[in-house]
């Protein structure tokens, strides 16, 4: 990935953790131009072969990750967080950013359950999730994601860095 689409994904990243940690939103005017953009700059600057990987990417990010969606695991916003991603890089990134940012996702909604509820409480929440019951927005306690894919995509950069394989 060139440094200056990895710029674009540093500030991407950064503005959507912002507005998901304030307003508990990701706004489709960040996502969809953000989508935009990435597939006409490298349109322009990579031609069309770049143009592919970015479209593909762009594709894995949406039949990954939309399931999640339709499961209310992740946001609508998230998915199209991760398509805006891959607009700009390629879907190896997007399938190891979303991943990571899963699992980041999970131990730290874990530890919040835990700390809210205890032992017991967290295990029949978890049980209850696992079975499908009960699902009312209402008693679905919303986690804000974009800070766990910037963070995701730190860890990623970080190990990246450091030579080290995490997938």
């Amino acid at each position: 990935m060139s440094g200056g689409y990895e710029i674009v994904l540093w500030i991407l990243l950064i503005v959507a953790s912002a507005t998901d940690l304030l307003w508990g939103k990701i706004y489709n005017h960040l996502t969809f131009t953000s989508i935009a953009i990435g597939v006409i700059m490298r349109l322009v600057l990579q031609g069309v072969p770049s143009t592919t990987t970015s479209l593909s990417a762009i594709a894995a990010a949406f039949l990954f990750f939309f399931p999640l969606y339709y499961l209310k695991t992740l946001a609508a916003g998230d998915v199209k967080l991760l398509m805006a991603v891959g607009a700009w890089s390629n879907t190896e990134l997007v399938i190891h950013l979303g991943l990571t940012a899963i699992i980041m996702g999970a131990i730290v909604g874990l530890i919040i359950l835990l700390n809210k509820k205890g032992l017991q409480n967290t295990l029949s929440s978890i049980f209850k999730a696992l079975k499908f019951e009960s699902r009312k927005e209402s008693q679905m306690t919303r986690m804000p994601f974009a800070p766990a894919f910037l963070c995701s995509f730190l860890i990623l950069k970080i190990a990246e860095f450091k030579g080290w394989s995490l997938f």
